[in-house]
């Protein structure tokens, strides 16, 4: 879309190349082409008809054409701020993407894009409803949800099958708007299964997930999790985008530098990142368990080596409920010493929420960057949009790990 906008800083009119997609409310900024002033607005609509803009500035009655100067701005893609000819990186969003990833990766790109816009708008609300009915056993309703999502649904009998059922639901969905190429989540997923099941010939083990469940802690997070996925879904179009450093080839990241995401929703991120990641956290102390009992017969026992990343810690904890107690940063390193869970871990970067999380964070809108005191060169927006696509990806494999314990 094509607007001209009055700034109602320096009064200069100056156009705008605004890209539209599907949203329930974007929250974004233009820049002003003369002045450089942050002029927020707000986008929503699923179709071009029902597509609505706000800016907090005058719309002037004009018709610019594609010829004219004008700032681009999409809230679903990076832009360049300073490019204001056609053809340039970051003016039109379609070719921006194009040449981000490079020849051969754009069909791969626009087929996860697509997908996952599918998933959202389509089988979650479905797949919400299954899951909700599953947390009450309301089994006859579950079933009836089930068969209304899915074609090939079965009616379960058991309580391990209904929980199967629930979760390969919730599975079909995380997977699909998550990409193909980094596979740190999927590889941890399966990595635990396969610990899991052989620590489940061990008596101390069965007990210990039995116990976990009976306590109510299993139970209670996986209703937590569910409730957080759900948020995430809820905000999916404000970290979208992070998809983009996952596919892009290593070489080509550098190009992500010149290119700003225009979205003013720091908040939501924040907010995601942070109870995301608190949430993972406290879903690892399954994995040590099997870790532990398949390296030493005892989920409680850490063995005597402590993790090189904690040289400063004198012994690893006594128990389980001891290893709760750590801080984060400590409980990762645990899980980032087994080989095949390193990546899982580094999808929670401890170095961003510590930025984000100080109280004097902020995202400047000149810039596009966040600032802190613990940050004063700033973090590129787009690696906080990275960050939560990343946690999201963590969070959907936690959620798969709770229902193995559960039905342990």
């Amino acid at each position: 879309m094509l607007n001209t906008l009055r700034c109602p800083g320096c009064e200069q009119p100056f156009h705008v190349r605004f890209g539209v997609g599907p949203s329930k409310m974007a929250r974004f900024y233009v820049p002003c082409a003369n002045c450089s002033l942050p002029i927020r607005g707000r986008s929503h609509g699923q179709d071009l008809d029902s597509h609505r803009l706000e800016f907090e500035a005058e719309v002037l009655p004009s018709e610019p054409s594609l010829e004219d100067t004008f700032v681009t701005v999409d809230p679903n893609v990076p832009s360049n701020y300073s490019a204001t000819q056609r053809g340039e990186l970051g003016t039109f969003p379609t070719m921006t993407l194009m040449l981000l990833v490079g020849a051969g990766r754009e069909e791969a790109l626009f087929e996860v894009l697509s997908r996952s816009r599918s998933a959202v708008d389509e089988v979650w609300p479905k797949v919400r409803r299954i899951y909700e009915y599953y947390l009450v056993e309301d089994w006859k309703h579950f079933d009836k949800a089930g068969k209304d999502a899915f074609n090939d649904w079965q009616t379960a009998a058991t309580n391990h099958g209904r929980a199967t059922a629930a979760h390969q639901a919730v599975w079909a969905v995380t997977a699909a708007i998550t990409d193909d190429i980094n596979d740190s989540a999927t590889r941890y997923l399966h990595k635990f299964r396969n610990k899991h099941t052989a620590a489940l010939r061990l008596t101390k083990y069965l007990h210990s997930s039995r116990a976990d469940v009976a306590s109510g802690l299993v139970p209670q997070l996986q209703r937590g999790s569910f409730q957080l996925l759900d948020r995430f879904i809820g905000h999916f179009d404000a970290w979208q985008m992070g998809v983009l450093r996952r596919v892009m080839p290593t070489n080509r990241l550098v190009m992500l530098e010149d290119l700003t995401l225009f979205r003013d929703e720091f908040d939501i991120l924040r907010d995601l990142y942070q109870q995301g990641f608190e949430t993972v956290c406290k879903t690892l102390r399954f994995a040590v368990a099997a870790q532990n009992t398949i390296k030493r017969q005892d989920p409680d026992d850490f063995g005597p080596d402590v993790p090189l990343s904690l040289n400063n810690q004198k012994a690893n904890p006594k128990s389980l409920n001891a290893y709760d107690k750590l801080g984060n940063a400590a409980r990762l390193a645990y899980i980032g010493q087994v080989p095949g869970w390193e990546r899982y871990a580094a999808l929670l970067n401890n170095h961003t929420r510590n930025a984000i999380g100080h109280a004097t964070a902020w995202h400047d809108l000149r810039t596009g960057k966040i600032f802190s005191d613990t940050k004063p060169d700033g973090v590129q927006y787009l690696d906080l949009v990275a960050d939560v696509f990343g946690v999201f990806d963590a969070l959907s494999a936690s959620l798969q790990v709770l229902r193995s314990v559960r039905v342990a």
